[in-house]
């Protein structure tokens, strides 16, 4: 008889949480397992490239407080929240009292993350009972999966560093003892949250992330559409535009070697928060660079363009462990990355692609070098074909459903 097995998501957007659930899904036995995928709104880029094999449901009105931050709180709050029962204002008070009253950052997102789950419980428990759970989008879906969900055995999958931002432990602590595994995608990521919770090392495994690389050279060889006849040096980035993927850091960095006379163009591959692409377009303009940095929206297949780069860029203030920069390590690209948390184990001390200080200079220091020197980016490229060559373990994620 099949196990049943939840999967707990937000949406399809093209992201990287989205791309390694595709690689997850490539990978599972549908012999074995009926698979289930709950998404808290059906809709994003990726969502045809669900296994047919996959049923895809959706939480309803209320699963918009999945999508809720800072620019959109108040029209989910009250239009998916109070609209039915305005007299859960009431509840909502102290936290927006803790908010306002916050001494720090932290304090502050504390707060509003404790408000978010006191709206959550609100929401109706999901129908059914299944063998297996999988929070695979992280903090958001493990809450929801623990308080909502009935399974036999649940699990939380970490794409995250858990030490960036500050989470508040207390309250994770009594979330993932709750969780009879908690998947982590680096050992640098699962030592971080050792070093943060030592009570629930036990329940912590790492399992890096699923990499399909027969699917992208495939997709790789085909023509690469850059929307222009530039003849330079292509710099490329491939991920959600938003602050924590630190391309305003970048952006500087970028102007300076142009200025300098460097023939690049920066190509970024991927779209996010409205605000703070318009503050990067703003700061670009303000740059003088508003030819050099093209913005290609979303691409299904982005490896034509990774192929056709002269240079991957990962400018990241913190990262779990990007899955863009684990696909330009398949096409043997040359990589520069900025020191978030997995970037030593993810480049193997620096052997596989170039590590920069998190920062303006650290970039432009960091790209000055890949560009001056060719000897150096061609010994990085020599060591990813010689990574490519080693056998695929794919299959080792199946031990955990067991």
């Amino acid at each position: 008889m099949k196990k049943r097995i939840l999967i707990i998501g937000i949406t399809m957007a093209a992201a990287g949480s989205e791309k390694s659930f595709l690689s997850f899904a490539g990978a599972i036995d549908y012999e074995k397992y009926d698979v289930d995928l709950l998404l808290a709104k059906k809709s994003g880029d990726f969502l045809p490239l669900v296994p047919k094999e996959i049923r895809i449901l959706e939480m309803g009105r209320m699963g918009e407080l999945f999508l809720l931050d800072r620019r959109n709180a108040k029209r989910i709050i009250l239009t998916r929240y109070l609209a039915r029962n305005p007299f859960r204002a009431f509840g909502l008070v102290p936290y927006f009292l803790r908010m306002k009253g916050a001494e720090s950052p932290e304090a502050r997102s504390f707060a509003a993350n404790r408000m978010w789950l006191a709206m959550m419980r609100k929401m109706p428990d999901f129908e059914g009972e299944y063998d297996i759970a999988l929070a695979y989008w992280g903090d958001r879906t493990m809450f929801y999966m623990i308080d909502k969900v009935t399974a036999k055995k649940k699990i939380a999958w970490l794409h995250f560093d858990y030490s960036h931002p500050p989470r508040e432990d207390a309250l994770y602590l009594s979330y993932f003892k709750r969780c009879d595994k908690v998947v982590t995608v680096s050992r640098e990521i699962e030592k971080s949250l050792k070093s943060a919770l030592p009570e629930i090392s036990d329940k912590i495994v790492t399992l890096e992330n699923i990499i399909n690389r027969r699917e992208i050279l495939a997709l790789a060889s085909e023509p690469a559409d850059f929307g222009d006849d530039f003849d330079g040096i292509r710099l490329l980035t491939v991920g959600r535009i938003c602050p924590q993927k630190g391309y305003d850091l970048a952006v500087p960095a970028v102007a300076r070697l142009i200025r300098e006379g460097y023939p690049i163009r920066w190509y970024i591959v991927g779209r996010g928060e409205e605000g703070y692409v318009r503050r990067l377009e703003a700061q670009i303009r303000e740059k003088g660079i508003s030819d050099e940095v093209r913005f290609l929206g979303v691409r299904q297949n982005p490896y034509s363009l990774m192929r056709a780069a002269d240079l991957y860029v990962q400018p990241s203030r913190h990262e779990g462990k990007p899955i863009a920069v684990e696909e330009a390590k398949v096409l043997c690209k040359p990589i520069f990355v900025t020191a978030y948390t997995s970037a030593a184990e993810q480049m193997e001390g620096g052997r596989l692609g170039l590590i920069g200080d998190i920062s303006e200079e650290g970039i432009y220091q960091g790209l000055k070098k890949m560009l001056d020197e060719r000897d150096f980016r061609e010994s990085l490229q020599k060591n990813l074909e010689e990574l490519t060559k080693k056998e695929e373990k794919n299959s080792v994620f199946m031990d955990i459903l067991e």
